[in-house]
């Protein structure tokens, strides 16, 4: 069974059966990388936290990641702020108890069950004390709409989407997330999103997205065709690729996809389930990790980090597991300043959106709107020098206009 937020396909198994070129070797990399680096010695590996709730199931990738050698040196994710955009979150979850989490969405949607499970399951991922990647980090909630959606509630109201990607988008980057995770697809193509993308990059906030479960290319339904967006395909505890895991050009690292121990929304009977919507938080929990352990470094530098340290061979790009699956003990361990200071997910294959000269004039502040009624951020401050700007100027808009560092840069 997969977990996912769309109608998922029947998967037929994959022709690629392996990570890139590792091979099955991949989950050896995997434990390896993880084993030599989170600790001097020899790790203890245990199946869940010894402090497990007998209410709270364990979790394989607790064991696959090495989740409590990380936490002994002490990377919980401490300092860092993590957005889930998805479903309702159950914050009353055994999982959930004593976890730091902040609802701040822009409306309330009414899931269904199943759409609450999967909001719920997506934050005790990232941050369960007992099963959590990132157990200490600040994590913010924000309601959006998906196929699950029993009701739209109040985010119909005024006769616009209060929770269309892009303005969630922004809304986390406002409210001071540096990571924003989200496990749906999302088949947007407007100017609202490529700006919301934009502004995430141009003020250094990460965004993950699951690649899908459709075992296909499903590059044009997702988050992750943008650029700088880091797209997340699964794998298996054997380290190949998930024969139900979708691919793209989108795809920038990978990430163990189940089992994920959960239970069955109409019967509450224990189950397993499998998807990318598991992977995605994965990636989002140990890059807060190496947020936490490294607070100097660029967001640039930390991208830099995932894809030289991804687990392909010579961390060659691949449009199935990207860079590699990505490996927590060397993202916590190997120094990102040794990289240089630029994005190095901007340009994507077949290549995407927004451009790098988009994100350049957006952050000098010389894109021009459109319009009264702008697809910019509200944040936006337009600083170029059309007076037309200024004498109608989209609603709630900032205009300072000539002050453009463009025009003072060297």
């Amino acid at each position: 069974m997969t977990l996912a937020r769309t109608t998922a396909h029947a998967a037929p198994r994959s022709p690629f059966s392996f990570v890139g070129k590792a091979g099955r070797a991949a989950r050896a990399l995997t434990t390896i990388a993880s084993a030599l680096a989170l600790a001097a010695g020899a790790l203890t590996l245990a199946p869940a936290p010894a402090h497990a709730d007998d209410a709270v199931p364990s979790q394989e990738y607790f064991s696959y990641y090495h989740l409590d050698a990380a936490r002994q040196k002490g990377y919980t994710g401490k300092g860092v702020t993590i957005a889930l955009i998805d479903g309702q979150v159950n914050i009353n979850a055994p999982a959930l108890k004593g976890a730091n989490i902040t609802d701040k969405s822009r409306c309330t949607i009414q899931d269904s069950p199943a759409g609450v499970r999967h909001g719920t399951e997506m934050a005790t991922i990232l941050v369960s004390p007992i099963t959590g990647v990132a157990p200490d980090a600040t994590l913010y909630t924000y309601q959006a709409r998906s196929d699950d959606t029993q009701s739209t509630g109040t985010c119909d109201a005024g006769g616009q989407a209060l929770d269309s990607m892009g303005k969630l988008i922004n809304q986390a980057v406002e409210d001071g997330a540096q990571i924003i995770t989200v496990s749906t697809a999302v088949p947007d193509t407007s100017d609202e999103l490529k700006w919301a993308v934009t502004n995430a990059i141009s003020k250094g906030v990460i965004i993950i997205n699951s690649a899908g479960n459709s075992a296909r290319d499903e590059n044009s339904t997702q988050l992750g065709r943008w650029s700088g967006v880091i797209g997340v395909s699964a794998i298996n505890g054997d380290g190949t690729f998930a024969s139900y895991s979708s691919w793209g050009n989108g795809v920038v690292t990978a990430a163990f996809g189940g089992p994920y121990n959960t239970y069955n929304v109409t019967t509450g009977a224990p189950t397993t389930v499998h998807g990318t919507s598991i992977s995605a938080p994965l990636v989002a929990g140990m890059l807060a990790l190496a947020r936490q352990k490294w607070p100097d470094a660029t967001t640039n530098q930390i991208l830099q980090l995932l894809v030289h340290t991804g687990l392909n061979p010579n961390h060659d790009w691949n449009k199935y597991t990207g860079y590699g699956a990505a490996a927590l003990g060397s993202l916590v361990n190997q120094d990102p300043s040794q990289y240089p200071d630029e994005n190095p997910i901007i340009q994507k294959p077949g290549g995407s959106e927004p451009t790098l000269d988009e994100i350049q004039d957006y952050t000098d502040g010389i894109i021009t709107p459109n319009g009264f009624s702008s697809d910019l951020p509200a944040t936006y401050v337009y600083r170029g020098t059309n007076e037309d700007v200024a004498i109608i100027p989209p609603e709630g808009m900032t205009i300072h206009l000539g002050t453009s560092p463009r025009y003072h840069r060297k």
